[in-house]
């Protein structure tokens, strides 16, 4: 019995429209017409799309960028880190035990700082339709790398063969 009032959504609203309207009728958003990038962020990371990310041609504007630096500015010495996984879990970061939350953000801060993390992506949407989108996922990028490396030295052709078969059907799902 709820009613639910979404007048950009009722109205076939622009995404301008949309945004001059919460302007004129003092909704706090945080986009505007000149930087109208949506962002959703979590403890992994960040994606942003609209704007001119809409067009695949269009290289992203640094300003989208918040957890990564530009690899063209990034330190030129390289960066070695350890990590340390225990049953697939990573524990510790050259040394150090913590928490994964902590470390997420201690790696993830190492890894943008020199440029890794950066993807762009068009994806195809539940609903059917195709989307850019730019993420940024400093420490789920080195995470994910020195896992595999991790498997291939543990698991062999047959066992690797059969987890990504299983992964992406479970991805699928």
């Amino acid at each position: 019995e709820l009613k639910i009032v979404a007048p950009a959504r009722e109205w076939g609203m622009s995404r301008e429209e949309t945004i001059a309207y919460a302007q004129r009728h003092g909704i706090p958003v945080p986009v505007t017409v000149a930087s109208p990038y949506s962002t959703d962020e979590n403890l992994w990371g960040r994606s942003i799309e609209c704007g001119i990310l809409e067009d695949p041609w269009a290289e992203p504007p640094e300003e989208v960028y918040l957890w990564t630096k530009n690899p063209a500015e990034a330190p030129n010495e390289p960066c070695y880190v350890e990590i340390i996984f225990e049953q697939g879990v990573p524990v510790a970061l050259d040394g150090e035990e913590m928490d994964g939350v902590s470390l997420i953000g201690k790696l993830g801060g190492i890894a943008g700082e020199h440029g890794v993390g950066r993807i762009d992506h068009l994806e195809d949407r539940l609903v059917g339709i195709k989307s850019r989108e730019i993420y940024e996922t400093p420490a789920g990028t080195v995470l994910i790398a020195a896992h595999r490396a991790l498997e291939n030295m543990a698991l062999s052709k047959d066992q690797l063969r059969f987890k990504e078969r299983v992964a992406q059907e479970y991805a699928e799902l």
